[in-house]
């Protein structure tokens, strides 16, 4: 079982942190693997340092579609409703939930922030298979 950060819903259905358990098997040792997932696509990102945000600093969005995100190069904070900011350096992972709004920023990173994603079917929380 491996855990990441993610963004989540409280109570009052704002955007807050948590945590994401995906299942993973042990094949030979030292190797671990998920099931097979159903990924929707790949995508790529590539940001510039301290480029201006559409919408200003305190900009919030969503992604409509659960996904995960890992910062390939450079770091990127990203800040929930409930106020709390984590930030993400690279080959650190995130999971992404639909209706999670939440903003992300690059600005305190000094080299060009890349991130992969996979997204996955549907609109709100994927259920990783076991």
């Amino acid at each position: 079982m491996i855990r990441m950060k993610t963004f989540g819903m409280d109570a009052n259905g704002r955007s807050t942190w948590t945590v994401t358990e995906i299942p993973f098997r042990e094949v030979p040792p030292l190797y671990a693997e998920t099931a097979k997932q159903d990924g929707a696509y790949w995508g790529i990102s590539i940001n510039q340092p301290g480029e201006p945000v559409g919408g200003g600093p305190n900009e919030m969005h969503l992604t409509n579609q659960p996904r995960m995100v890992w910062a390939m190069s450079g770091q990127l904070d990203n800040t929930l409703q409930s106020g709390e900011i984590r930030r993400s350096g690279m080959g650190e992972g995130v999971v992404v939930t639909g209706p999670s709004l939440h903003h992300s920023s690059f600005a305190r990173s000094r080299e060009p922030v890349i991130t992969l994603s996979l997204t996955f079917p549907g609109t709100n929380v994927y259920e990783f298979k076991k």
